[in-house]
This record gives structure tokens, sequence and C-alpha cells, in this order.
């Protein structure tokens, strides 16, 4: 499936599950941004959506299974960027 800004921005501080190893793990969808001043690529934007997860989950930059109520099932590439004052931070980039 083919994801589009809008779909993320729609989701923003709602709850997302990640899986990993049988054990499931919330993040919640804290931004959605366009880069590159509204830039396609191949007819597709290209945006940014962050996650916040637990501050002890520690998860390395590769593809995880995420769900989320509305957008079904999805496997995203994400890369961590680090913490902030809630948690651990999570990005995965569309281009």
């Amino acid at each position: 499936m083919q994801y589009h800004f809008d779909d993320f921005k729609g989701c923003l501080d709602q709850p997302f599950a990640l899986e990993l190893e049988g054990s499931i793990y919330p993040l919640k969808l804290i931004s959605a941004d366009k880069l590159n001043n509204n830039a396609t690529v191949n007819d597709r934007e290209a945006f940014s959506i962050v996650f916040r997860g637990e501050s002890s989950l520690k998860l390395e930059q590769k593809i995880y299974r995420i769900s989320h109520n509305t957008l079904g099932d999805m496997e995203l590439f994400i890369v961590p960027i680090g913490p902030d004052d809630e948690g651990m931070r999570y990005e995965a980039v569309f281009s």
C-alpha cells in the first residue's frame, strides 16, 4: 500500500503498535511533516513521521511491523533519532 502524508497527519497523537519477537510495544505518532517544500518524487509525496516509544525501548534502525486501528498493518523502516523528555523517538521517511 502506498501511504500519503494526509494518512498519517490524521493520526497524530494516536497509538500505534510495534511487533517485535512476539511482543507488542506501544508507539505514539507525534509528528508528520512534509519534506522539500511539498516536493514529489515519481508522483509520491516526500514526508517524514516521528513516533515516540517508552524510554526503555531501544530499537535499532531496521524494518518493523507496525499496526494502527485505521491504517492497518504496515512494515516501516524506522531510525532512532534520540530521546526527548517523554521517551525515545523514531523516524520513518517516505519519498
